[in-house]
């Protein structure tokens, strides 16, 4: 009697568990085709040199990445607990709850309304990620993309893959609007923009999936993008508000971003109304001002003390990779809060998170695929050094992806010395590294040398 009761417990729990796949399958695949409809209907989806079926094919590529991250996750990397597309969507569940029970206290959290009172913690308390074990002045970026999940939540149901399509399509739309950004200055090298915005494999993986990243891509995106519209002119109360919003979302997503986009884009502002004339030093200027600032503004605002905020930063990262065995640590020194030990310690630094991991330093499949991406990374770079072109064209745009992708590597590669969060917060520069050293290729040269790649370039 016993036994069949066991029995009818197991078949009902498989035939709900069948049920939920089958829910949660049919989601992913109707929004995904709701997506590639309005990627079809959308003008914004018409860009030069690219036709809205590869779009979609894109499209589809990063969510089979999202799926593949979702499986690795699942089955290879077993501890949910610590995986960050499961933590945030998780957390965002407790949230999302209160819709139902008490929505005052939803939108209130959503929109950051007073939640910062005590009463909230009933639901902050539940949440194994509000609340960061090294908390700073700093805003924690981690309620934003828990603020996200929960709205996506709305209309997922709860089932995990349809955040995956609605990520990818978040991220799609910031890679559009950085190539339509960018094409405009390399007319002759569609081609290869096309694989420096869409293609490089650890951005359609990392930008694929349920993270911060997706968010940081569409920010980056948008903000460039609906700048150069303003500057034409174009729809300006619409990109006025898509602008402001974009500079909102890379505020609290990833703040130091902010930092770094912002004095650039004033520069490559300045530049586009005056003209080319004095780029390098027009951004060296910037660059001069926003380090005096940085250095400084601990006497206006004493939380905000850099120096202090990075060698924290750093050491943190070392302690949590030593406390918790990460196989993929890189031995490096611990940093003094000291502008010396921070320029004694930069080289290594952007050299770490430009070619590094290497393919025999890797501890699992990640570091694995990205040490052989970085083969290839150097191999593009010595390519584009051999066949470069003797003047570039577009100062202010070269300068602007030269600086963006060197202050992030620094940054990341002095504040991340572990390689398994190392590939993953470099991606947002990777496109502008690529981008760069395009903008360095004469093309003409390399299809001379080899002819058979200059369907490949054009």
């Amino acid at each position: 009697m016993k036994f069949d009761c066991l029995l009818n417990i197991l078949s009902l729990h498989n035939k709900t568990y069948n049920l939920s796949i089958f829910t949660e399958t049919l989601l992913t695949v109707l929004y995904t085709v709701l997506f590639i409809l309005l990627i079809y209907r959308i003008k914004f989806f018409r860009i030069e040199g690219i036709s809205v079926k590869v779009l979609s094919i894109v499209f589809i590529i990063k969510i089979l990445a999202g799926l593949g991250m979702f499986f690795l996750y699942t089955f290879y990397y077993t501890d949910r607990a610590t995986a960050d597309i499961f933590k945030y969507f998780d957390d965002s569940k407790i949230m999302y709850d209160a819709l139902w029970d008490k929505p005052r206290d939803f939108f209130r959290m959503i929109f950051s309304i007073g939640n910062d009172s005590p009463y909230f913690d009933q639901y902050y308390h539940q949440m194994n990620n509000w609340y960061r074990q090294y908390e700073s002045n700093i805003y924690n970026d981690s309620h934003t993309i828990i603020r996200i999940n929960a709205l996506i939540r709305l209309f997922s149901f709860g089932y995990f893959n349809v955040h995956t399509v609605f990520m990818c399509f978040i991220s799609l739309v910031g890679l559009v609007a950085l190539y339509r950004f960018f094409v405009p200055y390399l007319q002759n090298k569609k081609r290869l923009l096309f694989f420096a915005v869409f293609l490089i494999p650890s951005v359609v993986f990392w930008g694929s999936g349920v993270l911060k990243e997706a968010i940081l891509i569409f920010g980056i995106g948008m903000m460039l993008h609906t700048t150069s519209q303003l500057l034409y002119k174009k729809q300006i109360f619409l990109n006025g508000i898509l602008l402001l919003f974009s500079l909102v979302l890379l505020m609290y997503i990833k703040y130091y971003i902010f930092m770094i986009i912002i004095p650039l884009t004033i520069v490559y502002v300045w530049c586009r109304l005056t003209s080319d004339k004095f780029v390098i030093l027009k951004y060296t200027l910037m660059t001069v001002v926003c380090i005096i600032a940085a250095l400084n503004i601990h006497h206006v605002f004493p939380e905000l003390n850099m120096l202090n905020i990075l060698a924290m930063k750093q050491n943190d990262f070392v302690g949590l990779a030593q406390a918790t065995n990460s196989g993929s640590l890189i031995s490096v020194e611990l940093l003094q809060p000291t502008v010396v030990d921070i320029l004694i310690h930069t080289p290594g630094s952007f050299y770490n998170t430009l070619v590094r991991p290497y393919i025999f330093e890797a501890d699992s499949l990640i570091i694995l695929f990205a040490g052989i991406e970085n083969l290839f990374i150097i191999l593009i770079i010595i390519i584009c050094l051999i066949f470069s072109s003797g003047k570039i064209t577009n100062k202010s745009v070269f300068a602007f992806c030269f600086l963006f992708f060197s202050a992030l590597y620094i940054l990341t590669g002095l504040t991340t010395p572990v390689f398994g969060a190392m590939v993953r917060y470099k991606i947002p520069a990777m496109p502008f590294l690529m981008i760069f050293l395009f903008m360095l290729l004469d093309s003409s040269k390399i299809s001379k040398k080899f002819p058979g790649l200059k369907k490949l370039i054009d």
